[in-house]
């Protein structure tokens, strides 16, 4: 290993750590593939600074699949690497992830102080182009056009003590015409079961509460492996490995084209299994859906849902909606309220169209005035709020099972199996521990609890 302990500039009697810091934009699975990073860089002899201000090397892991968050990110890089470096001159600054496999030629015009450019597909080698321009201090910018044939991504520097994600596939096969991710990450490859066994049973020895196993698209796991029910076999094999243990495990994202009948079967029986599914409508217009190619239809949606809630009644179910897609008309976007109504959401992420380059829909007409995707974009927000203002009063006096993660002040919260997030004003709890709680009546966007005594 190359001794890198040594700061440049530093008196030759004065040795300090070289430390890093990784900032990320987007998704959990961004967030997870910080962490694996962060790891490597450990790996590699650098150490984890406590903050974005002390670090020598400032990592930004980027997201490109929204036009605005992308510019917004470039110009926070811009604006951080330029203090950083008028303040540590001798700083490395290094940005990776989706942007920086999507829009490198932009990323190189316009970064003056990166240091290192990488994208998606070489993630094992950034620590050691890190340590090329931190020894050398030159820039670099590495890329591979394509990714490695086989997904084995195993080692993971989790910051949060009780939670950890697990991704299990990486890429994406799905190509709806709005989304680059396919284009960034490459073709869907599914982690070998042997290495998420051996990740999953160590972080449970560990002590984590709660996994979350991760991908694209969860639901297609081991199809590039020649198995169309991989997920399923997956998630009964999890049940043997973790038979008897108390953890809950959650995954993210099901495609609805892919989400079977099956697999709320196996959550169904499940004590490990967390009964939360994640299903992007996007839109509820079948002529906005084949335009989106999303490979179900309107009525294929609401069966899954249907079945879900009869399957599982306390169930929580999340989804994602898009507004102002290309074509868009005033009767498809009601066809999209029509559809939050019937399925009432719990959760829901929700977003106005930007065209993408190199996407199917970047070809298309962008013909929905901004002034009003903002307009439905609000009168959608509204419907949402009111679904879930309507539903507080039915959860008022359950009681439910909540694992306490996190401390803000006098309140402690925690989720519940199900995703519910409950506050409870018991400051003495400790995160990590599970509860049994009554509910209580909400406040806003707040529900509030007391622990069963």
């Amino acid at each position: 290993m190359i001794d890198i302990n040594r700061k440049l500039g530093f008196p030759a009697k004065k040795v300090a750590l070289v430390t890093f810091w990784v900032e990320t934009f987007g998704c959990q699975m961004n967030k997870s593939r910080s962490e694996h990073l962060a790891y490597l860089l450990e790996e590699e002899g650098f150490f984890p600074a406590k903050g974005s201000e002390e670090a020598d090397i400032l990592v930004f892991n980027t997201c490109a699949v929204r036009e605005h968050a992308a510019e917004r990110a470039i110009n926070i890089i811009n604006k951080v690497a330029q203090e950083r470096k008028d303040k540590n001159p001798h700083s490395i600054v290094v940005v990776c992830g989706c942007l920086g496999q999507l829009e490198k030629e932009k990323l190189l015009e316009k970064g003056k102080e990166i240091d290192v450019l990488a994208g998606t597909h070489n993630w094992e080698e950034i620590p050691l182009l890190i340590k090329k321009a931190w020894q050398g201090k030159v820039k670099i910018a590495d890329f591979k056009e394509e990714p490695p044939p086989v997904f084995q991504e195993k080692g993971y520097w989790h910051s949060n003590p009780i939670s950890a994600y697990l991704p299990i596939t990486f890429g994406c096969d799905n190509f709806c015409s709005y989304c680059v991710v396919p284009y960034t990450t490459g073709r869907e490859r599914s982690k070998p079961p042997e290495i998420i066994k051996e990740e999953l049973t160590s972080l449970v020895g560990e002590g984590f509460r709660e996994v979350t196993l991760l991908g694209q698209n969860v639901n297609s796991y081991g199809r590039d492996r020649g198995k169309e029910r991989g997920f399923e076999e997956l998630l009964l094999d999890i049940e043997k490995w973790l038979g008897g243990k108390k953890v809950w495990i959650r995954f993210l994202t099901s495609h609805p084209r892919d989400f079977r009948e099956g697999i709320v079967e196996i959550v169904k029986s499940s004590s490990l299994l967390c009964p939360y599914f994640h299903l992007p409508l996007q839109a509820g217009s079948d002529k906005i859906l084949q335009l989106m190619r999303r490979g179900y239809s309107r009525e294929d949606y609401l069966n899954k849902i249907s079945f879900i809630r009869q399957s599982i009644p306390e169930a929580r179910i999340g989804t994602d909606i898009i507004v102002g897609f290309p074509g868009e008309t005033e009767s498809d976007f009601w066809e999209t309220l029509e559809v939050v109504e019937e399925a009432r959401f719990d959760v829901a992420y929700t977003y106005i169209y930007s065209p993408r380059p190199g996407t199917a829909a970047y070809l298309l007409e962008d013909d929905v005035p901004l002034e009003e995707k903002k307009r439905r974009l609000y009168i959608l927000n509204d419907a949402l709020r009111n679904i879930y203002q309507e539903k507080l009063p039915s959860l008022r006096g359950k009681i439910v099972e909540v694992l306490v993660d996190q401390k803000e002040g006098n309140l402690v919260s925690g989720k519940t199996a199900n995703n519910l997030r409950v506050y409870l004003p018991e400051p003495s709890l400790e995160v990590g521990e599970w509860e049994e709680v009554i509910l209580a009546s909400g406040e806003g966007n707040k529900i509030y609890g007391s622990v069963r005594r």
